[in-house]
Formats: C-alpha cells, sequence, structure tokens
C-alpha cells in the first residue's frame, strides 16, 4: 500500500513542474472564452470512478470461449494534457491506479455428512495504467464542451488473487490465498479434514490454466463532456491487446481483459 502512495505521489512531482513551465511559456488567446477553455485543458487533473471489467479466454484448439465473471471496482487518478493543436487537439498521459473485485458466497454440503460449510471468497486486482492518448475537443457552448478520446494505456498489474476462506467449527477457520501471477498458494488452517477448500477450488475450475502475465497493453475510446471549465466526465471501453497467459499455455489458450470505466474528473 505503502508503495502505491509514493508512485503517486511521484507522478505528482513529475506532472507539477510541467505544469508550472506551461504556464509561464504560455501566451493566452485574446478571446476570453477560448483562453478560458485553454486553460481548463492546461491544468493537471484528478480523476475518480467506477470500473467494470470481465476477461475472456479462448481455446485455440476448439474456438471455445469462456467469459469471467465481472468483476466491479473503481479508478482514481492523475491526468495532464499536452496541447498539439490550440483548442482543439490534445496529448493526454498520467497515472491511474485500479482496484477490482469479485465476491463469491457459497453454502457447500460435505459429502457422506450432514454438514455444511459456508464459503466466502474474494478475487482482488490492483492495477497501475498509464494512458497514452489523443483527446479532441469540440466546444459547444461557453461553459460546456465534448471531448473525444483514442490511444492505449500501458497496464501494469501489482497484484491478483483469489482469497477463500470457510469456517469448518468454532474456532477452527480455513482459508487459501492463490496468487495469479506466480501460481504459489498458501493455506492456512486444516486441509485434510471433512472438507478440503484448496481442493474444492481446484474441482471449481477456480485455479486458471497457467500462470497469469502482469502486462497488457489496453487499446480503447471514449466520449466525455466538460463544465465550467474544471469538471470533466467520461465513459469509455479498452481492451487487452495481449495474451494474460505466460509460457507454453500461452501456446493453447489466450486470455484478454475487457473494461468499461465510468469517471470524473476535477481539472485545477
Amino acid at each position: 500500500m505503502k508503495l502505491r502512495f509514493l508512485t503517486i505521489i511521484a507522478a505528482l512531482m513529475v506532472l507539477a513542474p510541467l505544469e508550472v513551465g506551461a504556464q509561464r511559456g504560455h501566451i493566452r488567446p485574446s478571446h476570453p472564452h477560448i483562453g478560458d477553455r485553454y486553460t481548463f485543458f492546461r491544468g493537471i487533473g484528478v480523476t475518480f470512478g467506477y470500473v467494470n471489467s470481465q476477461y475472456y479466454t479462448l481455446d485455440k484448439a476448439t474456438d471455445d470461449r469462456i467469459s469471467s465473471d465481472l468483476m466491479n471496482g473503481f479508478t482514481i487518478g492523475l491526468t495532464k494534457d499536452f496541447a498539439l493543436l490550440p483548442h482543439a487537439l490534445y496529448f493526454q498521459t498520467g497515472l491511474n491506479y485500479i482496484y477490482q473485485n469479485d465476491s463469491r458466497n457459497e453454502n457447500i454440503k460435505i459429502p457422506l455428512t450432514d454438514m455444511s460449510v459456508r464459503i466466502v471468497g474474494d478475487r482482488e486486482e490492483h492495477h497501475l495504467g498509464i494512458p497514452l492518448r489523443l483527446k479532441y475537443d469540440v466546444h459547444i457552448l461557453d461553459n460546456i464542451g465534448l471531448t473525444f478520446d483514442a490511444g492505449p494505456t500501458l497496464l501494469m498489474g501489482l497484484s491478483s488473487k483469489y482469497l477463500y476462506k470457510t469456517r469448518l467449527s468454532e474456532g477452527m477457520v480455513t482459508s487459501v490465498d492463490y496468487n495469479l501471477y506466480n501460481g504459489k498458494v498458501k493455506s492456512n488452517g486444516n486441509q485434510s479434514g471433512d472438507f478440503n477448500l484448496e481442493q474444492w477450488m481446484d474441482d471449481k475450475g477456480m485455479y486458471p490454466k497457467g500462470r497469469l502475465g502482469r502486462f497488457d497493453v489496453m487499446l480503447g475510446a471514449s466520449v466525455g463532456a466538460h463544465f465550467f471549465h474544471i469538471l470533466e466526465v467520461r465513459l469509455g471501453y479498452d481492451y487487452g491487446l495481449l495474451n494474460r497467459y505466460r509460457n507454453d499455455v500461452a501456446d493453447m489458450y489466450s486470455m484478454h481483459r475487457g473494461q468499461f470505466t465510468l469517471s470524473a474528473g476535477i481539472r485545477f
């Protein structure tokens, strides 16, 4: 957690001098409305919003396709726009943090017994993204404009895990932590009694075919609107170009990530 906050702070320290330099070297246009709009795009922006994603797996031998459960979460980040064509075309970059979670709760009856257990599970993912987008601005009214942007986002996975636990009896809690990046399993509690949580996850097909890669290149586009030269809202979709499977498994299967984002931003 400390590493994530330090990364965001470092990005702010990098972008802030660029902002100061742009202000010092900028000659504002004579038209007051255009000048205000250019100021809007010169500032550093803070964005936050809702993220919904899904993984799509393809069996290359049979062409069978499987879609994962939807994951929901949030994103927060910093952005910076650089004018390529003043008042019209901009290059946008920055740093975004993305958190997503998919929860699953089930009641499982233990075979050959009258016992049942409650299983509580989560899949959690943490990512950092660096957008490299071209943004086009269309002026509608003095205080309203539309924006269209497209381009890649470099995505780096910080963590991707399955976290499952169950209570077998009073004071006896069993848990399994599976890391999708390195394939390591951490088990706590009794895994060899009447109910084996790790074996249950394997029987359910919850473990992926192989280890997943941390990096991806998401290609996408979004449409948005800005109001009063300070508030911006945006809806977009991105699709991962890289196969997330690694090593020999990548020759048999491919996995790609699709992501919807609805966000709002404040530009200073």
